[in-house]
């Protein structure tokens, strides 16, 4: 909607529609840094503060812009490699890896007509194919020193996974402890700090496009430098977040724009 004049409730609204774009070394596509929270543009000029007692006691008599400054502080609230690769000067994004990540888990034996074994089902994976039992040891053997596998995993395609337990001495209901690697394909991989240099600075924008009856902003920013600013979380119940400063600097004499309705 357009703005009215001043004291207009008409004025006042909640921000909807409210995204942030990169276009990186000022060329290319615009890339949107995708669901985030603009935590508010802090402009903090810095000034020189002129005081003289010439006419009274101490007192200011004239404030001088020095510097200008600026940053936009986002929470990025997707963790893509995009993100994390800006966040952490990351080097060139590979696509198409492959990587073993490792598990370990408390199960209990158990035996049918095959034999002694552990049900990986009961850990909730389902991609059997991709798992390489490594090691099995009672749950009393904190120290993990005498794998109780004797010989080949026999891993069927239900994810029971047979070992001879015989030397061990144990059947059914006894608590263990596994250790198993599970392949993980179609992975993308970024250098943490392996950009070449440890710029990343381009054009930005933020928009509100508010459908929702309010005023719509446009920022265009000439130039930022992109960089981390807090902690990357890693939360035990809660989606993970990204923080991320957007700098704000000066490109042929200019700062960049507003634009509002």
């Amino acid at each position: 909607m357009a703005q009215k004049a001043l004291n207009s409730a008409d004025n006042i609204n909640i921000p909807h529609v409210v995204s942030g774009w990169f276009q990186q070394d000022f060329a290319g596509d615009w890339v949107e840094l995708g669901d985030l929270r603009i935590d508010g543009v802090n402009a903090t000029p810095d000034f020189y503060e002129h005081r003289s007692y010439r006419n009274s006691i101490n007192a200011l008599r004239k404030k001088l812009v020095m510097a200008k400054n600026a940053v936009v502080n986002l929470v990025l609230n997707e963790p893509n490699i995009l993100n994390m690769q800006r966040v952490l000067f990351g080097g060139t994004i590979q696509s198409g890896q492959e990587l073993d990540a490792y598990e370990g888990r408390i199960f209990t034996t158990k035996e049918d007509d095959g034999g002694v074994h552990i049900d990986l089902a009961d850990a909730d994976q389902t991609a059997f194919e991709s798992i390489t039992v490594t090691g099995i040891y009672l749950d009393t053997d904190v120290l993990l020193g005498t794998n109780l596998i004797s010989g080949d995993i026999r891993l069927d395609t239900d994810g029971k996974a047979y070992f001879d337990a015989t030397d061990a001495g144990i059947g059914a209901g006894v608590s263990v402890y596994v250790r198993f690697d599970r392949t993980e394909t179609g992975l993308y991989s970024s250098a943490i700090f392996g950009a070449s240099n440890a710029t990343i600075e381009g054009a930005g924008r933020l928009q509100l496009l508010n459908d929702q009856g309010g005023v719509l902003q446009i920022w265009e920013l000439s130039s930022v430098t992109l960089a981390p600013n807090g902690d990357i979380t890693y939360p035990l119940d809660a989606h993970q977040e990204i923080p991320m400063t957007w700098t704000l600097q000066e490109r042929s004499g200019a700062y960049g724009t507003i634009y509002t309705k």
